[in-house]
């Protein structure tokens, strides 16, 4: 599929579109947080935004013999509401042209004006391959912003599409014209302790990754030489707030639930939570703003040529 969303990135039409994305091929660039923060900010600052979602699905999993799948959805659908995530299905298709009704997981928009790509996820899509749970879902896009954070997700909200839930995402183009060899794709993989366990999987032990193949299309080699993990599948061989941990260091289920929150008050429900109340901890000290973000520029998580922050 990201084969002919390059060939789009490059100005051919693709059935179904009715924009010309001609010249519009952009250098991923993370939005937000990503951009700068260590794995466990940007672990706390996604988590953050989920946090009512994991907390009602935590509980649904506790009475799931009361709770019918459309209950379920419903009640979803009013958490997210309050806070803030819920996007209404017909609102979907005002997020940019229609590349693929559905890959393996998900639907995708194009979206020219601002060079990104929006995916509606289906949570129960290769369930069984991913090993997840049915309270997983919410945490996968956060695993895949730690492991591949120069293609991080954006979490844009919740919708439900044939009482289904669904995940919406936005991702940042890559300017690319090609793919990268096996050894270039390995050698990225190794450098996130990620090697080889079979013919198809490299993990860590506690996270597996496939679909990362030189001859597939979700792996992308940048103009600027470096290899970008689009949407690898991901296995989890603990349940996903223990991966996070063992990640990062943080574990959202233990340390938000410590956190009050009042789902009403803010459209964010979990903005009381800063999202660098452990910056002193993790930098060791208690420096001015200027002084912790000089250690985070030369530290190595973010250490390179550019000079564009």
């Amino acid at each position: 599929m990201f084969k002919t969303i390059i060939k789009l990135l490059k100005g051919k039409h693709h059935a179904g579109s009715n924009e010309n994305a001609e010249n519009v091929r952009q250098q991923h660039v993370c939005s937000g947080i990503h951009r700068f923060a260590s794995k466990r900010e940007q672990a706390i600052s996604d988590c953050s935004r989920v946090r009512l979602l994991a907390k009602a699905l935590q509980d649904q999993r506790s009475r799931a013999s009361d709770c019918s799948p459309g209950d379920q959805v419903r009640e979803l659908t009013e958490i997210a509401k309050a806070a803030g995530l819920w996007i209404d299905y017909n609102q979907v298709a005002a997020l940019g042209a229609l590349v693929s009704k559905r890959t393996g997981e998900s639907e995708v928009y194009w979206n020219r004006a601002e060079s990104s790509f929006y995916k509606i996820k289906s949570p129960e899509a290769k369930r069984p391959l991913k090993h997840t749970c049915e309270t997983d879902w919410v945490y996968e896009h956060i695993i895949h912003n730690i492991l591949f954070p120069e293609c991080a997700y954006e979490l844009i909200g919740v919708t439900a599409k044939i009482r289904e839930i669904r995940v919406v995402l936005k991702q940042q183009a890559v300017k690319t014209e090609s793919f990268p060899t096996l050894p270039m794709i390995e050698s990225a993989l190794a450098s996130r302790g990620l090697v080889k366990e079979d013919r198809f999987f490299y993990g860590d032990g506690v996270v597996s990754v496939t679909d990362v193949g030189e001859h597939g299309d979700n792996v992308l080699l940048g103009d600027d030489g470096q290899v970008y993990f689009i949407d690898p599948l991901i296995r989890l061989h603990k349940a996903a707030e223990d991966v996070i941990e063992f990640l990062t260091g943080f574990n959202p289920m233990r340390e938000l639930s410590e956190q009050p929150i009042n789902a009403t008050s803010h459209p964010n429900a979990a903005a009381d939570i800063h999202i660098f109340d452990s910056l002193h901890t993790d930098w060791g000290g208690a420096g001015s703003a200027s002084e912790i973000a000089d250690s985070i520029r030369s530290a190595r998580h973010t250490n390179r040529q550019s000079e564009l922050w």
